[in-house]
C-alpha cells in the first residue's frame, strides 16, 4: 500500500484542481491524480489553451485560493465578431453593438442589461450546496434566500419579468425584443451552446441566464478574459495545490475507487496500485465516476437507473486550423488575436441545424464560435449540433465531411481562409469522450437543461456532491452549477466535504 492520504482528487482538471487546493489549505494531506501527462484537463490540453470561451474563476474563489486576480484577467469585455448572411459582421462587446442601426443596438443594450441583472441575481446560487428536495438544513435554505433577496432587489417589475420568461425559449423572447438576425443569433447560440436544444426549446432562456451568470466573474453576464492564455488559470491552481502541501501525479489513470464497509477508501491505479485515503472527489463526469470507477453493485438500483438515463450526449465538436497568415474578415480587415468570432447568422440558422442533429445527422451549416491565435497561427472553433451518437459513427469520413462544411462556413466569413489552411484536427464528442472520461463527449458532463440543474444536477438523488458511498464526492461540471470555467463545482464540493468531517 503506497502512503496514506486524506483526500484523493481523481482528474486534474480545474474543478480537480480548485477543490484539491481548497483542501490543502485547510490543512488536508491532497493528492490529485491525473490520466494525462500533463494537469488542466481540457484546458491543459495543447488543443483546447487557444479556446473560444471566456475562463471567468469566480472572484470568491481566487479569493479564498489568494490568486493574483490581475493576472488572470483583462479588465475589458471579451470581444465579438458576430457574422449575418452578408455584409460586414457586427461588433459585440458586453451590451454594445455596433454595425446595427441605433433602434436595434439601443433594443440590444436594454435587452443586455436586463439580463445581465438577472444573471446576476441567479449567479447567487452558483457557490451555494443546493438544498435537499427532501430536508434542507439552515445554511442551505440560506442559500436559496440569498437568491430570492437578489431577485426582490430586481424590483416587482423585473421580478415578474424573470419569473414569467424563465422557462421560456431563446426564440420567442428574442424576437420579440430585437428582432431575428445575426445579434439574436448571438444570444441563441449562447443559449444552446453545448446542449441538445435549439432557440425554440424550451427552458434556453434559463440556460441563457446561467452562462451570462456563469462566464462573468461578478456574475452579471460581462466577460473577461485571463491573462495569456488558459495556461496561466491551470498553471495559478496547479501552484496553489503545491504550495499547499499538495501532491500531483500525472500519467496515473484510476481504474477503480476502493470501497470498504460502505465507504469510500480509496482507489486502484491502472497500474495495480492502491492508495489508501478516507475522501476520494471526482472530477470525472457522473456516469464514468459511479459505473465505471465505482461500480454498480455499491448502489441502490434506481439511484444507477437514474444516472445511466441523464441526458449527457455531447454535441459540440472541436476543430483546430493552423494557417498560414492571419485569415481576412468579410469586407476588410484581419481577424485579431483573442477575438471570438460567431457565425450564427440567426435563430432560424440555429434551429436548422438543431433539426439535422435532432435525427443524429450533421447539419449542412453548423453553427460556430471561433478564435483565432496569433502566437501560433491557429484557429480553434466550435461545432455545434455535432451529435455524439451521429448516425453511421464518427468515421473518418464523417470527420473529413464536418471539416469541409465547417470550412465553407468559415470561408463566406473569413474568404480566403480555406486555401491557407496547412493542417487541421477534428475532435468529435466521441474523441473527448475516450480523452477526457467524459461519458457521452458532453464538455458539460450533462445537459444544462431545467431538469439538470440546482438541487436536480446531475440527477435527482446525487445533487449535493455527496453520493451514496460515504466519503465520495463529485467535483466536476456534473455537479451543481455545471460547465464553464468558474471553479464552482470543485469549490463547492471540497467545502461540502469539510462541512461533513473532512477527516
Amino acid at each position: 500500500m503506497s502512503p496514506r492520504y486524506d483526500a484523493i482528487l481523481i482528474g486534474a482538471g480545474h474543478n480537480g484542481l480548485v477543490a484539491a487546493a481548497t483542501l490543502a489549505r485547510k490543512g488536508r494531506k491532497v493528492l490529485v491524480l491525473e490520466a494525462r501527462d500533463h494537469p488542466g484537463g481540457m484546458l491543459g490540453d495543447p488543443a483546447f489553451r487557444v479556446a473560444p470561451l471566456p475562463y471567468a474563476l469566480r472572484p470568491e474563489i481566487a479569493k479564498a485560493l489568494q490568486l493574483d486576480q490581475t493576472m488572470l484577467y483583462k479588465a475589458k469585455p471579451l470581444d465579438v465578431l458576430s457574422f449575418g448572411a452578408d455584409g460586414p459582421p457586427l461588433r459585440v462587446a458586453g451590451g454594445l453593438a455596433t454595425g446595427v442601426d441605433i433602434a436595434t443596438a439601443e433594443a440590444y443594450a436594454a435587452l443586455y442589461a436586463r439580463l445581465g441583472r438577472q444573471a446576476k441575481a441567479l449567479g447567487a446560487m452558483l457557490l451555494e450546496t443546493p438544498p435537499s428536495l427532501g430536508k434542507a438544513n439552515l445554511s442551505e435554505m440560506a442559500g436559496f434566500a440569498r437568491m430570492a433577496l437578489k431577485m426582490r432587489l430586481l424590483g416587482k417589475t423585473e421580478m415578474r419579468d424573470l419569473l414569467r420568461i424563465i422557462l421560456s425559449n431563446a426564440w420567442d423572447l428574442l424576437n420579440d425584443e430585437i428582432g431575428d438576425g445575426p445579434l439574436a443569433g448571438l444570444l441563441a447560440l449562447d443559449a444552446t451552446l453545448g446542449g441538445a436544444m435549439g432557440p425554440r426549446s424550451p427552458g434556453t432562456v434559463l440556460t441563457l441566464l446561467y452562462r451570462m451568470a456563469s462566464h462573468s466573474p461578478h456574475g452579471h453576464g460581462l466577460r473577461l478574459m485571463p491573462q495569456g492564455s488558459p495556461d496561466a488559470l491551470v498553471t495559478a491552481l496547479a501552484d496553489c495545490v503545491k504550495a499547499a502541501g499538495g501532491e500531483i501525479r500525472t500519467g496515473a489513470p484510476v481504474e477503480r475507487i476502493l470501497v470498504e464497509g460502505d465507504r469510500a477508501a480509496g482507489v486502484r491505479l491502472a497500474s495495480g496500485e492502491e492508495i489508501t485515503a478516507p475522501l476520494v472527489l471526482s472530477n470525472a463526469s457522473p456516469k464514468t465516476t459511479l459505473i465505471t470507477l465505482l461500480g454498480v453493485a455499491h448502489l441502490d438500483g434506481e439511484f444507477v437507473r437514474r444516472c445511466r438515463s441523464m441526458a449527457s450526449k455531447g454535441m459540440v465538436s472541436r476543430l483546430d486550423f493552423d494557417v498560414a497568415e492571419p485569415p481576412a474578415v468579410r469586407c476588410g480587415g484581419a481577424l485579431l488575436s483573442g477575438q471570438r468570432l460567431v457565425v450564427a447568422p440567426s435563430m432560424q440558422a440555429i434551429e436548422t441545424a438543431f433539426n439535422a442533429a435532432k435525427y443524429r445527422n450533421l447539419p449542412d451549416r453548423p453553427a460556430l464560435e471561433a478564435v483565432y491565435d496569433g502566437a501560433t497561427r491557429r484557429l480553434s472553433v466550435s461545432a455545434q449540433f455535432t451529435p455524439y451518437d451521429l448516425a453511421g459513427g464518427w468515421t473518418d469520413e464523417a470527420k473529413a465531411k464536418l471539416s469541409a462544411s465547417v470550412l465553407a462556413v468559415l470561408e463566406e466569413a473569413l474568404p480566403g481562409i480555406a486555401s491557407t489552411v496547412t493542417g487541421s484536427r477534428v475532435m468529435s464528442p466521441a474523441d473527448i469522450e475516450a480523452g477526457y472520461g467524459a461519458a457521452g463527449g458532453h464538455w458539460h458532463h450533462g445537459e444544462l437543461r431545467v431538469d439538470q440543474l440546482l438541487m436536480l444536477r446531475p440527477f435527482d438523488g446525487a445533487a449535493r456532491y455527496r453520493m451514496p458511498v460515504a466519503g465520495l464526492y463529485l467535483c466536476g461540471a456534473g455537479a451543481h452549477p455545471g460547465g464553464d470555467i468558474s471553479g464552482a463545482a470543485g469549490f463547492n464540493a471540497a467545502r461540502a466535504a469539510l462541512r461533513d468531517g473532512g477527516h
